[in-house]
This record gives structure tokens, sequence and C-alpha cells, in this order.
């Protein structure tokens, strides 16, 4: 039992330290004083325990979100808003711990309401969490259950479990400024092509190159199979230090040719790409697609691992001789050699035609090249030189 002058010289000593800090709120200057006290009550004679003084937001993941858009009632011709859902998860957030700033990486569409948001944050070492005023210096815990008013940028306050640093993040949340309630098709530009091969690289996470030099791109990794050595990457524009990718299957289940790859943010888990191998097969009697993923942590590891489709699957990827991959609404999307779009909502595993994709009427030439970005709109490159971009109905 610690003696009443001994607590009494505990709290004394951490007082001063936490309530010099102009912008602690009451109930927090509170919290890290009981943290003191629980320091000294967790030491006896022979042992000393001591919290952690790293800290860090590790994970910030959205709730569901509202949204309001405009439309004219079918019966009465009158203006109506109507409300929709999202789902917070679909717009991953990324922590960037180098600039102290989180940001989503797909971009909101238009009529979201960001200013009753639901979050979910987790802090490192059980560090303590606040956000700051909106109007002033001062700091509120944070609460899951608390909406939080994004409609301008907001400071995150994460302090150590010891109570004696922090460090703020600033949160964004960007939203379209673009309806894309409706689709369309636009031209963008019509280019003369360079010699080498063109590639599309969008504003997105994923930039893909063309699928003739059988190389992609995805973030900063260049990824390209070998008859040999099987699924190969480099980290150098020179592609000069190939390494070998580790697989969960034989190699001969991977693809030779018409094959795509691409990435997006992981939302399940921070510093993580999600990556999907599209292919063609070897074998000539196999009717669908060689489908591979990999959950690539950005410290490095992890392996692929093959996506046979099963028996109950009604809408597997059917072989092409090639296919482009694009990730748009958290979705995947495969443009095939017979110029159909089919869309994945499970990250690979079911494939299924979606009309609302149909190519523009007017396009030339073949589509080489199609990529996605952050800003909700759809690219698409033809050996003409044709550039088309796209929004996408909700």
């Amino acid at each position: 039992m610690m003696k009443k002058g001994v607590f009494c010289r505990n709290v004394r000593k951490f007082a001063p330290k936490i309530c010099e800090m102009k912008r602690f709120s009451l109930r927090l200057c509170a919290l890290l004083a009981g943290v003191a006290v629980l320091a000294s009550c967790l030491k006896n004679d022979d042992e000393v325990v001591y919290l952690s003084k790293d800290t860090a937001i590790t994970q910030f993941t959205l709730g569901t979100l509202n949204r309001y858009t405009a439309s004219v009632s079918s019966k009465t011709g009158n203006d109506t808003v109507i409300k929709t859902t999202l789902t917070g998860s679909d717009y991953p957030m990324r922590i960037d711990h180098l600039n102290r700033c989180i940001y989503n990486t797909k971009t909101l569409p238009v009529g979201t309401d960001v200013k009753h948001v639901l979050c979910t944050v987790q802090a490192k070492n059980n560090g303590v969490v606040a956000v700051q005023s909106m109007v002033s210096d001062s700091l509120k815990f944070y609460s899951s259950s608390d909406s939080i008013d994004f409609s301008q940028p907001r400071i995150f306050r994460v302090y150590s479990a010891d109570g004696t640093v922090y460090r703020d993040y600033t949160v964004r949340l960007d939203v379209s400024s673009e309806q894309g309630t409706t689709f369309g098709w636009e031209l963008a530009q019509t280019m003369e092509l360079p010699t080498y091969e063109p590639r599309l690289e969008a504003e997105g996470d994923s930039v893909m190159l063309g699928r003739e030099s059988g190389v992609f791109l995805v973030g900063d990794t260049y990824y390209t199979i070998d008859p040999d050595d099987g699924l190969l990457k480099s980290r150098k524009k020179d592609a000069q230090d190939w390494q070998t990718e580790t697989l969960d299957d034989d190699t001969s289940l991977l693809p030779l040719h018409g094959y795509a790859i691409v990435g997006w943010p992981y939302a399940m888990a921070n510093e993580t790409t999600y990556l999907l191998l599209v292919g063609a097969p070897r074998q000539e009697d196999e009717a669908n697609m060689r489908v591979w993923r990999k959950l690539a942590p950005w410290a490095g590891g992890g392996q692929w691992v093959y996506m046979p489709f099963d028996d109950a699957n009604r809408f597997p990827l059917l072989k092409m001789s090639h296919t482009l991959l694009a990730y748009y609404d958290g979705t995947v999307l495969s443009l095939g050699s017979d110029n159909k779009m089919r869309q994945s909502r499970d990250q690979g595993i079911s494939w299924r035609k979606n009309n609302s994709f149909d190519l523009p009427a007017t396009l030339t030439g073949e589509v080489i090249s199609m990529a996605g970005d952050a800003k909700g709109r759809l690219w698409l490159l033809t050996s003409t030189g044709q550039l088309w971009r796209g929004f996408l109905s909700k």
C-alpha cells in the first residue's frame, strides 16, 4: 500500500509537467496524472515498470458515410434529395508518418457528408488520442462513437503511454467536386504515340505499363514473368536487380502471356498493398484465366497466393488472349480481348459483365492501357492515340 506522503509527492511531481502544456484539456490532465500514479504503484523494491515513450497513429478507418444527391422526382417533377450510404473502409486512409498527415487515397464522391463522420483510430502502445477544436487550441478525447466534422482538416494528437511525448497528425478528407452521378465517356485528346510503348500514369496508387511489354509498375515496384524464373520484381527502373517472388503453388500455374497486374492500398492493414495478377493459362484446355493475389507489406515480405476457381463460382473470368486491369471505385475492372468490361467486387474471386462500362462508340483502335485515378475517373488509351476519360454512375 502506497503511503499518503509518497502519493502526494508523485502527484506534485507530475502535475506541473502536465498542466504547463497549454493545450491540454482538464480531462486529459486528469488521465495522465492517473497514469503517473499508476506507474508509481506498479513498482516494488526489485522491479520498476516503465511505460513506453513511443507514439504514433497506426490505423485510421472511416465508418459508414452518408451521401446526399439531388434528383428530380419522376412522379411530381419536383427537386428532391436522395440519401445513400457509403462503406467507409472502401476509401482507405493513408498514414504519412514522415509528414504527419492522414488522407484518403480514393476521393469520396460528391455529396458525401463529411461534417458528421465516425472513424476508428488505433495508436501504438495504447497511446491516448485527442482531437483539437476547429476554433481553438483546446483538445478533447477521441471517441469512436462521436462524429467529427471534417469539412476542414483536423488535428489529431496521440500521446505516448507515459504521457510525456505526443505527435500531431493533420487529417483531411478529399471529396470530388464533380458529380459523377451519370456516366459518360469524353475524348480528352488525340495524341501521336511515341515509338516506345505508351502507358497511362494516373493520379491514383496504381500505374500500369502497356500490356505488350510484359512489365507492370505498381507503386515503385516493377513486375514481370519469366518462363524459367517465374514471377520477378525490381525496385529499379532499369530493372537490373530482378528478384524472384515467393509463390504458394507451382510455377506452371503462372500465365506466360496476356497478363496484367494492378495494386491498391489494402484497407485492413496499414502500409500494405493488395496485388492482383490475372493472365491467360499456359494449358490450352483451361477455360478460365489464372488469378493470383498477394498482400505486400511496404517493408517487404509476403507471398503470392494462387486463387483457383471453385465449381460453385458462377462468374469466373473466362479465358482471353489478353486482359487489362484497373482499380476503380473500390472494385477491379478487367477489359479483355473481347472488348467487354467485367467487374470484381470481391478482389478477384468472381467477375461479372457490367454494361455501364461499355466502350465509347467512337473509340478507334485497340485499348492498350487502362487506369483509374484518385479523382474518380477511368482512363483509356488506344493504339490510335485516343485518350478517353469517364465518370461512372453510383
